[in-house]
């Protein structure tokens, strides 16, 4: 084999196996992990850490406080599953049907209790509904979730309605 032949072969295979390990990195250095409250916290919360993360459960009644925050809507609940909890606090819009015992799966990273404490005072200054205050995060857990998206999970009770039928005896 000619030495031009050979160094054009070199160069695609590394150019090849770069792109691969390019690939490879940037998957894994995004990944998001999918736990339920009740995994989520029976694992450690340490683990978690700084990572991006979707936890799923329900919310705990009476758990919801929303507020607006510097011209934000901001809200904190509870999420919890198998008599695990993790406190959450969001930004933005939630779910039409995001209320209380709602199954949700929020999506954020888990930072320390600690540094959410003055928000969580200022969205209990500014409530409508003072019930759930005021909220001592650190009293709860080490760490909770900061989510940027809610997704509610449909109901049981919307499959096999009949508006999701189509009826294929119309004459």
């Amino acid at each position: 084999m000619k030495n031009g032949t050979l160094a054009k072969v070199a160069l695609t295979a590394a150019v090849v196996a770069g792109g691969a390990g390019f690939l490879v990195y940037s998957s894994t250095s995004h990944a998001q992990h999918y736990e339920m409250v009740d995994k989520l916290v029976g694992n450690g919360l340490d683990t978690y850490k700084d990572k991006q993360l979707k936890v799923h459960g329900f919310v705990e009644a009476g758990s919801i406080t929303e507020a607006i925050v510097n011209q934000e809507k901001r809200r904190t609940f509870v999420l919890q599953k198998g008599g695990k909890k993790i406190r959450i606090f969001n930004v933005g819009p939630t779910p039409d049907t995001f209320k209380d015992q709602s199954e949700v799966v929020a999506t954020g990273r888990l930072i320390p209790s600690a540094d959410v404490q003055k928000l969580a005072d200022e969205i209990c200054a500014k409530a409508k509904d003072q019930s759930a205050c005021p909220i001592h995060t650190d009293a709860e857990q080490t760490m909770v979730v900061e989510s940027t998206e809610l997704m509610a999970k449909c109901p049981s009770k919307y499959e096999g309605a009949n508006s999701n039928k189509i009826d294929t005896n119309f004459k």
